[in-house]
This record gives structure tokens, sequence and C-alpha cells, in this order.
């Protein structure tokens, strides 16, 4: 019996010490929630469509009830995102992100707006999104 729980002991310990490699963050890195902010020439915006790029996008949310967010990952660095409402500049969603001291390698591109009366802009000039905490 003592040899017993001797080796559960050592098995024990073992466990333990090998915790804190087990964690899912590399040192320093602190993944959580990022505002996109949308910037728009215009004031009757009612859908856009934009690729987020940076590491470790993973998934996004509307920032209120006013607007529905539709997305998908593309891959371990893009996710295109959709936002359909009345649109207005400011935050229009949240994303998740890996590392939030790196949003300054996170870029968006403007692939398609339309007006709220459904008719594709010719142009995604003077429209951008910003990234912050």
């Amino acid at each position: 019996m003592n040899a017993t729980r001797q080796s559960l002991r050592v098995i024990a310990l073992a466990a333990l010490a090998t915790l804190p490699a087990c964690g899912s963050e590399p040192a320093g890195q602190t993944s959580g929630t990022a505002t996109v902010s949308f910037v728009t020439p215009n004031s009757d915006d009612g859908a856009v469509l934009v690729a987020l790029t940076g590491p470790g996008v993973r998934d996004a949310q509307p920032s209120s009830f006013a607007y529905k967010a539709y997305w998908r990952v593309v891959s371990a660095n893009e996710l295109r995102l959709l936002v359909v409402g009345n649109l207005a500049a400011g935050v229009v969603a949240t994303v998740t992100v890996d590392d939030l001291g790196k949003l300054d390698q996170y870029h968006a591109t403007v692939l398609e707006v339309a007006s709220r009366a459904d008719v594709v802009r010719p142009s995604t000039a003077g429209y951008s999104f910003t990234f912050s905490r």
C-alpha cells in the first residue's frame, strides 16, 4: 500500500508540474473582444460586407440589437462579416481576437456596401473600419 501511495503522489506532482504548460495562450498574449467601428461618407447605409484580417480573428457579434451580424471564418487570419441594419458611423460589431495587444495588426477591407433601399453602392471609397479595445 505504501508503494502505491508513493506512486500516486509522484504521478500527482508530475501532473501538477505540467499544468502551466497546458495554457492555451502564450505568455504575454491576451485574447479578448475588440470593437469594430464603421466610418461612412453616407447617412443611409443598410448593409456592409467586410473582410477582417489579423492574427486569430475568431467570431463576431453585432454591437446592438439594431444590427444583425452574419459572419464566417475564412482562415485563421480572416473573418468575413456582413452587418445589416440602419447603419451609422460608430461601433457596429465586436470580434473575438487572439491578442488584444496586436490590434495594430488587424485590418478591414470593405468589399461591398448597400443603401437602406438595397441599392449597391458603385464605390467603397470613403468607407473604412477601425479596431479598438
